[in-house]
């Protein structure tokens, strides 16, 4: 069975074919979200955090682009970052642990309000997202 079956079954993703333009979009605006993170990091570190996590997301979306599927339905993001993990396997589990808690970082900053993001934590997500 596909890694992908549960998520088409339960409307998570759809297939689609893969376009290469609309791929090449996403990686192109992660690599601008990671420069306009440079600029706001020692300003605004939360609201820099979660441009670290937008470009990480975009990078995510443009593997399953490639892939073939598109993520649909609600909880968009939750589904990018599992199936990034299942796809990237136990040598990037680190790093799909990163991305996780950045979009939980990123859901309590956009629908909470909380500031509790440090410089370093902020510099740390831009990492991981680079």
């Amino acid at each position: 069975m596909s890694l992908f079956a549960p998520y088409l079954k339960a409307g998570l993703v759809k297939r689609q074919a893969p376009d290469f333009a609309q791929i090449r979009r996403q990686l192109s605006r992660a690599e601008k979200d990671l420069r306009t993170f440079r600029l706001v990091v020692g300003q605004d570190p939360e609201w820099a955090g979660t441009m670290a996590y937008q470009c990480m997301l975009r990078a995510g979306r443009a593997l399953m682009f490639a892939l073939g599927y598109l993520p649909a339905g609600a909880h968009q993001h939750k589904t990018v970052v599992e199936l990034a993990g299942k796809i990237l396997g136990e040598e990037f589990a680190g790093l799909t642990r990163k991305f996780d808690l950045m979009r939980r970082r990123r859901n309590e900053f956009l629908y909470e309000s909380e500031d509790a993001q440090s410089d370093t934590e902020a510099r740390n997500a831009a990492d991981s997202a680079a």
